[in-house]
């Protein structure tokens, strides 16, 4: 038994969906695929960043995009950095302005091995409720939760000092940095530490002064008052955000002091300034570094070949097979099953000599040989009519497939014995 072929739907109605609308569904699904994936590796350079905050994307008072404007307009190259800094060849100034609540190990976390610019909090401002990236009110940040991000970590293990006593945490305490301010709206003059005049700003609400701790070392002070830029190693530190940021420089001597705090710490370099202590960072994963060179001519192979894949689907696959009857109707169903039934039995070769008897009345029918003719003389007259046709006899024909015993001989003897019924049939003229 046998299935027949299933047919393929011709019919229109049978499917729903048109061709030109399933392309469509499948270019818009590709095209949304491919910006998920895009965004999802660049969304966060994407954000504007300018959120009221302290930090460089923000153009509110305690932001640092104005003081930004100005670097550039003096010609110095200035970048913006969301990932951790890590600097390759020149080595560029990098400022970090941590939030409030940040802390020593997050700012540690800023891989840098060049000179860094530490601007210490200072206000706590209130989001305005109609214009985003503007601020309202100003709240003094305290200065203990300030000067945490300065804090030494402990180790689990300290060392003694000179009298064999680990030190206390109030020796600690004392060798901490601390932070002060001056309660007065006025007009500041900056001295170096030698005492001559570096800079004079206009009016500073409240400055915000150092009192250096272990291995600081002041570089400029307040005129009467304390330390308003310290240095230890690597590390610049600036007391009072005010001296840069958007608020501060609306004032033109405050804007020159600023510029002129940075061409001190920054040298001949440039300035970098890093958001990503400002909840603004962005990590670069293994979707990002994907679309990116190098690795970025792998991706566009891989999605060639996706894209290849696709279209040979798209050839090879017709419209939906109709499922087929288990068991066939009709004379060609019959006929199916018994070669089928033949074939399993492998009686192929048995069946050449019947075909052979019938060759031999399609022959006797094309010659007009008489019905009263038996089987022997109607075989001696085609053998006498083949020898006249220079033909090989019947007689052999036919003995050789009734000699035949597996399908190749069948074969032959088959082809032979039909070449000879066109002949004899003038079939072929």
């Amino acid at each position: 038994m046998t299935l027949v072929p299933g047919r393929r739907a011709g019919k229109r109605g049978s499917n729903p969906f048109s061709p030109v609308l399933v392309i469509w569904l499948v270019v818009i699904g590709v095209l949304a695929f491919i910006g998920s994936l895009v965004m999802g590796a660049f969304g966060d350079d994407f954000k504007k960043g300018d959120n009221g905050g302290a930090h460089a994307l923000s153009r509110s008072a305690v932001g640092y995009a104005g003081i930004i404007e100005l670097l550039r307009a003096s010609g110095v190259e200035v970048a913006i950095d969301r990932t951790g800094y890590t600097a390759g060849g020149d080595k560029p100034l990098l400022v970090v302005a941590p939030e409030p609540y940040a802390t020593a190990e997050a700012l540690n976390a800023v891989v840098y091995d060049g000179d860094r610019l530490i601007v210490l909090s200072k206000w706590a401002p209130g989001r305005h409720p109609t214009h985003t990236g503007w601020v309202r009110g100003r709240d003094l940040v305290p200065t203990g939760m300030v000067t945490r991000v300065l804090e030494e970590p402990e180790e689990p293990e300290e060392d003694e000092d000179e009298g064999g006593q680990a030190p206390t945490r109030a020796a600690r305490a004392a060798d901490a940095t601390r932070l002060g301010q001056d309660q007065s709206n006025r007009v500041r003059r900056l001295l170096r530490a030698d005492g001559t005049l570096f800079a004079t700003t206009g009016k500073i609400d409240q400055l915000r002064m150092l009192k250096l701790g272990k291995d600081w070392r002041p570089v400029l002070v307040a005129e009467g008052g304390g330390v308003v830029l310290a240095r230890k190693g690597d590390s610049w530190l600036l007391s009072d955000p005010d001296m840069i940021n958007t608020q501060g420089i609306s004032d033109k001597a405050t804007a020159l002091a600023g510029l002129k705090i940075l061409a001190l710490a920054k040298g001949d370099q440039g300035v970098v300034f890093d958001v990503s202590l400002n909840g603004l960072q962005n990590r670069k994963g293994m979707l990002e570094a994907m679309l990116q060179p190098p690795f970025l001519g792998v991706t566009l192979a891989l999605g060639l070949a996706a894209l290849l894949l696709a279209m040979q689907a798209m050839g090879r696959f017709g419209p939906a097979i109709e499922k087929p009857r288990a068991i066939a109707l009709g004379k060609r169903g019959l006929a199916d099953n018994t070669a089928a039934l033949i074939r399993l039995a492998r009686r192929e070769h048995a069946m050449v000599e019947r075909y052979a008897l019938w060759v031999r009345g399609e022959a006797a029918r094309a010659v007009g040989a008489p019905h009263a003719l038996s089987d022997v003389e109607l075989e001696a007259l085609l053998d006498r009519l083949s020898a006249q046709a220079d033909l090989t006899p019947f007689t052999q024909l036919r003995a050789k497939a009734a000699a035949a015993k597996d399908i190749g001989e069948a074969l032959t003897a088959a082809r032979r014995l039909y070449s000879w019924r066109l002949e004899m049939t003038r079939e072929r003229r």
